[in-house]
């Protein structure tokens, strides 16, 4: 309940300029809303969105573990800092944007508890990627959460893993190792899903290619979906979410970025790490990234959006 309420009074505070509430669907992300509706299936054929049983109302703790799209700068399951970019830096408490991630908003509108082991730049596995030897993985980040012995019920506590983007990267220099890093995200989750943990429910998502497709690419991607719906004929309830679509739809011409309200696709920032806030675009409310590759706060609100659209499927 601690961390809840640290979630709640960050995100307050970090849009305390912009709206008093946070409501799903909130006119007050500064006009950027979503234009499509994402489309739901099942298991068993193509990759696409599901929800094979995840019941949001259900949900009192999201244990998340991913890279800078969902690191929320604390790194270690513990409270977030507040998210507001403070004077000369681009980064909102540690976060690779200039607000709240994606499952902040996602924790605060189901009311859950947000223990996020996310970090900048992370993969599947480091060692299959020599470019990224320095770089944490999902490996290290649920060993963190293992140490620290939690008791958390399984049937209200939902293991969020979203990896991918920079192993796709790399396997442009590095090999293509995907099918390797696919088949260790999922042993990785059966060892959640074993003792001591025991997890049940699972929230998967991908956007390797961010908006760029790839033989490769959706190999990883149909491989999860596919490990993943195994576990979920094996009673685990599982949600896959596909941003593909999201991004093919603000990057492509159907129905384009300005349907969402954007007035550049572009980022605010060409690179992932200026120093300070020189060079800034001149519309940062309504550009799809902020950072060069990394999403805008007002992206993450309406990412937020989708995975409760599919979680509502």
């Amino acid at each position: 309940m601690a961390h809840a309420l640290v979630v709640l009074s960050c995100l307050a505070a970090s849009l305390s300029a912009a709206a008093t509430s946070v409501p799903h669907r909130a006119d007050t992300n500064d006009g950027i809303h979503l234009a499509i509706n994402p489309s739901c299936g099942s298991f068993g054929g193509n990759f696409t969105n599901v929800n094979a049983g995840l019941k949001t109302s259900a949900v009192k703790t999201f244990v998340v573990f991913g890279d800078s799209y969902t690191d929320g700068g604390a790194h270690d399951g513990g409270p977030l800092p507040a998210a507001i970019v403070p004077a000369n830096s681009t980064r909102a408490g540690g976060r690779v944007t200039n607000g709240p991630v994606w499952v902040e908003w996602v924790a605060n509108a189901t009311k859950a508890t947000l223990m996020d082991y996310a970090r900048s730049g992370a993969v599947v596995n480091h060692t299959l990627w020599p470019s990224k030897s320095t770089q944490s993985d999902f490996i290290e980040h649920t060993d963190l959460f293992l140490s620290q012995n939690h008791k958390l019920d399984p049937a209200s506590t939902v293991y969020v893993s979203f990896y991918g983007i920079n192993d796709y990267s790399a396997s442009s220099t590095d090999g293509d190792n995907l099918p390797t890093a696919a088949a260790q995200l999922l042993a990785r989750l059966q060892v959640l899903a074993s003792p001591p943990t025991n997890a049940k429910q699972f929230l998967i998502l991908d956007d390797y290619g961010r908006g760029t497709h790839a033989a490769r690419g959706d190999a990883f991607k149909q491989a999860v979906f596919d490990g993943v719906g195994k576990m979920s004929k094996g009673g685990a309830k599982v949600a896959f979410v596909d941003f593909a679509p999201l991004w093919d739809a603000v990057l492509g011409a159907n129905p384009g970025f300005k349907a969402f309200g954007y007035t550049s696709d572009d980022s605010c920032f060409d690179s992932t790490s200026p120093v300070g806030t020189e060079g800034e675009c001149t519309d940062p409310a309504h550009t799809f990234y902020w950072l060069h590759g990394h999403p805008s706060k007002e992206t993450h609100k309406i990412m937020g959006d989708y995975v409760l659209d599919v979680l509502n499927c």
